[in-house]
């Protein structure tokens, strides 16, 4: 069984973030969607270096696009839906074993009045290590006792193949060890789907790999408009806006993401959807077209 200092000497750190930024626990934002309530929670914050925002682009031009040099920080927002009897979580931040800054969801859950045994459905974006390795908790038990686990079928085959570390770089290997023990204590009670279909009533799974083989976004259907949640589809509240084409270090298959990003920015800004991503600053928004391009946009 790995531990926290084998994962993150087993390259996990390395892969992800720089220094370490501590964010407190905290509910970033709130909105309803008719008589259902959306809560957005902070899992924490990590630095990482700004080069891993763009494969082949000189630091100095992101540094300009973004408007900022020096380490970027990402936030960890985990989306928490209530609708009726249930309670749904999407992805379940990093636990205690990923890193400093990081690993505050339970700090959050209380502080938005959420108690761990109400949760019914956590539902899985992906599996890197920020959003599936806080499925268990320190004592290696499911964070959320009575809850019933989703994920994408793809996702989970390419994390617990056997020959999946042959399909990784080194500083990865860390991430599908974590994948897959996780996998095995959630048991039967990890069910998997596909997308393109509803996982459970009023929450339907959309296609949007490229990140990873499998990841999935999610659109919350209800007659005051659609809200997407959207993982690491889109991971900067700049970058991934203005410049769709350009290819985070973090993308397992850079061209597709690109692809994806390209299609979901059209859509989202089409159908006036709200977003959440994992780690956009903010929260909740919407994706305006700013010339060729794009804009998240914020309330306030």
């Amino acid at each position: 069984m790995l531990n926290r200092r084998d994962m993150l000497v087993g390259g996990a750190a390395a892969a992800l973030a720089g220094s370490i930024s501590e964010t407190r626990a905290q509910v970033i934002a709130t909105a309803a969607q008719g008589q259902r309530a959306i809560s957005v929670l902070s899992d924490g914050a990590f630095e990482m270096p700004r080069s891993m925002l763009a494969r082949d682009i000189p630091i100095e031009t992101i540094a300009q696009a973004t408007g900022a040099a020096g380490p970027s920080t990402s936030v960890l927002n985990v989306t928490c839906f209530r609708q009726g009897d249930q309670v749904i979580v999407f992805d379940c931040g990093s636990g205690s074993n990923f890193l400093p800054g990081t690993g505050k969801l339970g700090a959050s859950l209380e502080a938005a009045g959420i108690a761990p045994d109400s949760v019914t459905h956590v539902l899985f974006t992906h599996l890197h290590p920020d959003h599936f390795w806080g499925a268990l908790d320190d004592f290696d038990t499911p964070l959320f006792p009575n809850a019933r686990w989703h994920a994408d079928r793809r996702e989970v085959a390419f994390w617990t193949d056997a020959k999946v570390y042959e399909k990784l770089s080194e500083d990865r290997h860390a991430f599908a060890a974590g994948a897959q023990r996780i996998v095995k204590a959630l048991g039967e009670t990890l069910e998997l789907h596909d997308a393109g279909s509803e996982w459970i009533p009023g929450v339907a799974a959309f296609d949007t790999a490229g990140h990873t083989p499998g990841h999935v976004s999610f659109e919350l259907k209800d007659a005051s408009g659609p809200v997407f949640v959207l993982g690491d589809a889109l991971t900067h509240k700049i970058a991934s806006f203005a410049h769709p084409e350009w290819r985070p270090t973090s993308d397992h298959d850079a061209d597709l993401a690109v692809a994806t990003r390209r299609r979901l920015l059209d859509r989202a800004a089409t159908e006036k959807a709200q977003v959440i991503g994992y780690h956009l600053e903010g929260g909740i928004g919407r994706v305006e077209r700013a010339g060729n391009a794009y804009r998240f946009a914020t309330p306030g």
